[in-house]
C-alpha cells in the first residue's frame, strides 16, 4: 500500500524533503499545510501534493494522510508533535525532535499510549557508510571504542532575525548543528551517555554560535564534540578503537568510509553513491509505518530523549557560568 504522508510546514527543508518523496516507490504526497493559506497551495502544486489544506487542523482531520513529517522551526516540534498523535497520526518530525529532555519522554509516553509511531528524522543515521561503519564497530573491527571525534560547524551570516540566531525561534548551534554529532556518536555506540560537558561562546542575540563538549559512556567511551554557525570545520568523523580506527567522511551525508589499523593501514573501503540521502530515512519511516510498528530501531526514541537531555545539561550549565 501507499503510505500517504503530509507535511506540516513548508520551508526549505520541506521542499527538500518534498522533492525526495517523490522519487520514493510506495509512497505518496497528499496534503500540505503551512500557517499561510496562499502557501499551501504553491507549495501543494510544486511538489504534486493532493490537496493544500486549510490547517494544520484540517490536515489532521484528513483520513486520507496516515503520518505527517514536521518541518516546521525546533520552537513548534513538541506542541506539532502532541497534536499529531493526539490526532493518531505517525510522525517524523525534523530534528531536534523537541529541546527540552522532558518534553520528549512525554510525547515518547504518548505515542505509546495511542500505539502511534514517532520517529525524530535523524537522516544521517540511514546513510549506507553510517550503516557499514557501525557494522565495523559491532563485530570489534577496532575493539573497543575509546574515542570519537566529531564536528559540524558551519558559517551564516549574522541576522538577528533569522532562525538560526533567532533566540525565540529557538536558534542556537546546540539545537541546530550540535544534535548531528551527539546523534551520530549515540547511533554508533548504541548507548547514551552518562555525563557530559562542554563551553560555548555566544552571540549578539544571546544565542550559542559555537560549542565544544565531550560526553562520557559507561563503556569507558568518550566523545570530542563541536557545533557551530560561524565558522566551518572538517566534517569528517574519527572513531578510535584499541586495535585501529574509523574515518566516516562528511559524515552528515556520508558516502565513504574507511577502516584501519593501529598504523593507519587501510584495511577495508566503502563506498556508495545516491543522489539525497533523505531518502533512506523516507524508506525506513514508511517500512515502519506499513509494518504496524510505533518506534525505530535505528532511531530510537531513548536517543531523541537522551539527546534532549545533553541539551539541558549544557544549557543549564551555560547559564550558571
Amino acid at each position: 500500500m501507499n503510505v500517504r504522508f503530509g507535511i506540516i510546514g513548508l520551508g526549505g527543508i520541506s521542499n527538500r524533503f518534498a522533492s525526495v518523496l517523490n522519487t520514493v516507490e510506495g509512497v505518496e504526497l497528499a496534503a500540505v499545510a503551512s500557517s499561510d493559506e496562499a502557501r499551501a497551495v504553491e507549495f501543494a502544486k510544486k511538489h504534486h501534493a493532493s490537496r493544500a489544506s486549510k490547517s494544520y487542523t484540517d490536515l489532521l482531520e484528513d483520513k486520507g494522510v496516515d503520518v505527517v513529517y514536521i518541518g516546521l522551526t525546533h520552537n513548534f516540534h513538541y506542541d506539532i508533535i502532541k497534536l499529531c498523535l493526539t490526532y493518531g497520526k505517525g510522525v517524523i518530525c525534523e530534528k531536534p525532535m523537541t529541546l527540552r529532555e522532558k518534553d520528549a519522554q512525554e510525547l515518547a509516553a504518548l505515542a505509546k499510549d495511542k500505539n502511534v509511531l514517532l520517529m525524530e528524522a535523524m537522516w544521517s543515521r540511514f546513510t549506507p557508510a553510517f550503516i557499514k561503519a557501525k557494522e565495523w564497530v559491532n563485530s570489534g573491527k577496532i575493539g573497543r571504542i575509546k574515542l570519537i571525534h566529531a564536528s559540524f560547524c558551519f558559517n551564516f551570516p549574522f541576522d538577528p532575525s533569522h532562525r538560526l540566531f533567532n533566540p525565540a525561534l529557538a536558534g542556537g548551534s546546540l539545537y541546530d548543528a550540535g544534535v548531528y554529532p551527539i546523534e551520530f556518536t549515540t547511533g554508533i555506540l548504541g548507548e547514551n551517555p552518562k555525563q557530559v560537558s562542554g563551553f560555548a561562546s555566544f552571540c549578539e542575540t544571546g544565542v550559542d554560535d559555537y560549542a565544544a563538549f565531550t560526553m562520557s559512556f559507561e563503556s569507558g567511551t568518550l566523545a570530542s564534540l563541536s557545533c557551530g554557525i560561524t565558522a566551518v570545520t572538517n566534517r569528517d568523523v574519527h572513531i578510535y578503537g584499541t586495535d585501529g580506527h574509523i574515518i566516516v567522511y562528511d559524515f552528515l551525508g556520508a558516502r565513504k568510509c574507511e577502516l584501519l589499523d593501529n598504523d593507519n593501514n587501510l584495511i577495508e573501503r566503502f563506498e556508495t553513491s545516491f543522489d539525497d540521502g533523505f531518502i533512506f530515512e523516507i524508506e525506513h519511516f514508511a517500512d515502519l509505518f506499513r509494518n504496524g510498528k510505533t518506534e525505530s530501531d535505528v532511531m530510537p526514541l531513548k536517543d531523541s530523549i537522551a539527546c534532549a537531555g545533553v541539551f539541558d545539561e549544557l544549557m543549564r550549565s551555560w547559564k550558571q557560568n
